[in-house]
């Protein structure tokens, strides 16, 4: 038994279905669902804290952090909220890294390093804030899958893991009805996602 006034916090980085999971679990006592962005609170650096769950206990947990490096920020009350963000932007980031430095290896094996440094110098944005360019990859699937298991190829050759490739363009595949077809960003990721059987929501 908890004590009275005793919330649960969950700042792992899983999924919203889990941090459900959990909270269905611990009824009746209060979930709040957090998740950590950024590096830790050192040298200067300001992590966010991000919650979600109901909004009396996640001002409670919030206020924990008041004149710290940490900063908070609720995103509702709905559990799940945190854990979904965290991870959507782990997909981009982390996985990023590992397309990095795959990208970098293979360069390095056929002696173009330095030239793959300067080209990836002249960019400064982050594809994560172009959504815009959602539309266009879709568009523009047909053409790239092919290119990515070249590129697969060339990482076998090299040695590196070739999956991060195939799995790219098997996501790419998921497009190719839309050939060159003007969409919007609501239509592409429609197009993206599988259907689910009713009876088997997994």
């Amino acid at each position: 038994m908890s004590e009275p006034g005793t919330i649960y916090v969950d700042a792992n980085a899983v999924s919203p279905s889990r941090v459900v999971n959990i909270a269905d679990r611990l009824a009746p006592m209060p979930v709040i669902d957090a998740a950590v962005v950024g590096s830790p609170p050192a040298g200067g650096k300001s992590p966010t804290l991000y919650l979600s769950g109901a909004v009396e206990q996640a001002d409670r947990i919030a206020e924990l952090f008041a004149g710290t490096d940490v900063r908070t920020h609720i995103l509702g009350d709905s559990i799940g909220k945190a854990s979904a963000l965290k991870l959507a932007y782990s997909s981009y980031q982390k996985v990023s890294r590992v397309l990095a430095a795959v990208a970098y290896g293979a360069a390095d094996t056929y002696g173009v390093a330095d030239e793959l440094l300067v080209i990836a110098a002249k960019r400064t944005r982050s594809y994560l804030v172009e959504t815009d360019y959602i539309p266009k990859t879709a568009a523009r699937a047909w053409r790239w899958g092919p290119e990515l298991e070249d590129a697969a190829a060339l990482l076998g050759d090299a040695g590196l893991p070739d999956s991060l490739m195939h799995a790219a363009a098997a996501t790419l595949a998921r497009w190719d009805g839309n050939r060159d077809e003007r969409l919007d960003i609501a239509e592409a990721l429609e197009a993206l996602r599988l259907e689910r059987d009713p009876g088997n929501p997994s």
